[in-house]
């Protein structure tokens, strides 16, 4: 039986884990079709049967989403978890009629408030699309299944977790020590695409500031990098 293997410890290295839950691109000749995608990215993280990944597979459902309708809901129980083949989504809260953004989620990464998924309670979050999206999802029980038929996959479930938790911790001391100016640096080095595609409002909320200070911000960053 065919295996997908890393060279021992060779995926610790790897951006998954590196800079936890963002995107890998893969390029677009290498999707034969559409499951290829998360298999690839599957196979960066851990080595897996072609019977462990044919039983993951054959559990995954296919969704689209147009630009502006919405994954999940705030109030909603967040039954499923979505892997992004293609587009763009943004999580947010809302509070007296405001929203503040919380995570985007783009091509090769998980779209899902976890919290209400792994409770199975109702989410305070609302996830929406910001682009149209294809994804392909797995409902709770089906993630139950795949723990209890293959151990791998529960291996693999506590390495996204453990990605997930580097992430969340990594931002809360950031936004707690670092500048908006630091912030928004660091957002153009380690996720570009999101100064790529996702619209001002959305990123200065990101970062916890007004759209104007972000309009502040940029004007210095641009003035900085034309007199170098």
């Amino acid at each position: 039986m065919k295996v997908l293997r890393w060279k021992p410890d060779e995926w610790k290295s790897h951006p998954a884990f590196l800079k936890p839950l963002e995107q890998f691109r893969v390029p677009s000749g290498m999707q034969h079709n559409e499951y290829a995608q998360l298999q690839q990215f599957i196979a960066r993280i851990i080595p897996v049967t072609e019977e462990e990944w044919t039983f993951h597979r054959n559990m995954l459902s296919r969704r689209k989403l147009f630009k502006g309708e919405f994954l999940t809901k705030s109030g909603d129980i967040t039954r499923g978890v979505s892997f992004v083949n293609r587009g763009s989504l943004r999580a947010y809260w809302l509070t007296d009629g405001c929203d503040t953004t919380k995570n985007f989620f783009f091509e090769n990464e998980y779209a899902c408030d976890y919290e209400s998924f792994l409770t199975q309670k109702p989410s305070r979050l609302t996830i929406k699309a910001m682009e149209d999206c294809e994804l392909l999802e797995l409902n709770y029980n089906n993630v139950q299944q795949l723990y209890e038929r293959y151990p791998v996959w529960q291996k693999y479930g506590r390495l996204i977790a453990e990605a997930l938790f580097t992430h969340v911790s990594k931002r809360s001391h950031d936004l707690l020590l670092k500048s908006p100016e630091e912030l928004y640096l660091d957002l153009m080095q380690s996720r570009p695409h999101i100064i790529e595609r996702v619209p001002l409002l959305h990123i200065a909320s990101y970062l916890g500031i007004q759209p104007e200070s972000l309009s502040r911000i940029r004007k210095r960053v641009m003035e900085v990098k034309r007199i170098a």
